[in-house]
């Protein structure tokens, strides 16, 4: 077992799936040029407004009025904090009457964390990735032709049953355990979510779709718990078949995960290309008279430069969670496909046929600074 710190590059969020609603579960509030999300606790309310007054605080809601306002009447004029639950500092420049905040995972004790599970998934799409672009055979494993319609289905579990094993019993990543990373109070931020999208007009900036999303801040470390049980699974394959009486056999250990020295080279190499890859597709964009994406390719550069640092074997960078974009999100081995752009691009883009002049992915999500999301540094402690 081994004890890794995880610190913050850029912001993470990873969604609890609540959105809340402005003016009923939190309230916006500026303190001079500083600018402050509060959400809301119920409780703390009741204890200032009073049991009385809680049916006038519900039609409140209802009728979406200003819950600070109806608080300060009620509460002896009481300031946001007195019955926040916590406290964003906010870094999206408007908070409008109708917005949402999406919430990030938070623990019963009030704690933003990222699941170990979330760090578990981009470690295995970075494995994935990296052996599904050796394989020669890989169209032959994903393409399906379903005889009926005519269509071909292309699938990752294919490729995943081939390279980690058959079913969820075989699979190798059974042997690998990485624990929950819990962060200190006071870590969450809130930033508006708008599009840098190739489309007709030359600037790629669109602020048409926003959203307000929490997250955890850049500079934020905790400490989480990561073990490749390799004895336990050469245990296990050596007694397989009186195990499950079965004869489908157990995945494969590569010699890239036999350790967590050799699995972190690989996911620095995984990303370091997708991030070169990213500088490569929109500085080749900004050549083509495309406005909007300096900023953009000044942060992954600056990322870039992370991968500099990085004592080989000992640390690693990986992306995770919202606004990551497809091509971090699925590792890009689809890519490789011939017949990518003919399956794998309508099957992943609606409406494909209208964009089909642009590459795909044609967005990439960021916030009203261009700040980018999802950068998490690993380094074995």
């Amino acid at each position: 077992m081994s004890k890794v710190k995880i610190e913050t590059l850029t912001p993470v969020h990873i969604g609890s799936g609540n959105f809340l609603r402005n003016n009923s579960d939190f309230v916006q509030h500026n303190d001079g040029e500083d600018s402050y999300i509060y959400v809301i606790d119920p409780k703390k309310i009741l204890n200032l407004i009073g049991i009385e007054h809680l049916d006038d605080w519900v039609r409140l809601i209802e009728r979406n009025g200003d819950t600070k306002d109806f608080v300060q009447r009620m509460g002896h004029n009481a300031a946001p904090e007195k019955y926040a639950l916590r406290t964003l500092v906010n870094y999206a420049h408007s908070v409008r009457p109708n917005d949402t905040l999406k919430e990030c995972m938070h623990d019963g004790l009030g704690r933003a964390y990222i699941p170990g599970s979330s760090i578990k998934g981009a470690v295995r799409t970075a494995v994935l990735t990296t052996f599904a672009r050796q394989m020669n055979d890989l169209e032959s494993i994903v393409a399906e032709k379903n005889f009926r319609t005519g269509k071909t289905k292309v699938e990752a579990k294919k490729v995943e049953a081939k390279l980690f094993g058959s079913d969820s019993n075989s699979d190798i990543f059974r042997f690998i355990k990485i624990g929950d990373a819990y962060f200190e109070e006071g870590c969450e931020i809130s930033s508006r979510i708008i599009n840098l999208n190739i489309r007709e007009r030359n600037d790629l900036m669109d602020s048409s779709k926003p959203q307000i999303i929490e997250a955890i801040a850049p500079d934020y470390d905790s400490v989480i718990q990561m073990n490749i049980d390799k004895t336990y699974y050469d245990w296990v394959k050596a007694h397989w078949p009186n195990i499950t009486g079965k004869t489908k056999s157990l995945g494969t250990f590569p010699n890239e995960m036999a350790d967590i020295h050799s699995l972190f080279k690989l996911i620095n190499n995984h990303t370091k290309k997708l991030v070169k890859d990213e500088i490569d597709i929109w500085s080749e964009l900004k050549n083509d008279q495309y406005s909007g994406a300096e900023d953009y390719l000044e942060r992954m550069n600056e990322i870039l430069q992370q991968f500099n640092s990085c004592i080989q074997g000992k640390e690693c960078i990986l992306r995770i969670g919202h606004a990551s974009g497809w091509r971090f999100i699925t590792g890009a081995w689809a890519e490789q496909l011939d017949n990518f752009k003919d399956i794998i691009v309508p099957a992943s883009r609606p409406g494909n046929h209208k964009y089909q002049q642009y590459d795909f992915p044609k967005s990439r999500r960021l916030d009203e600074d261009s700040d980018i999301f999802g950068f998490v540094k690993l380094s074995i402690l």
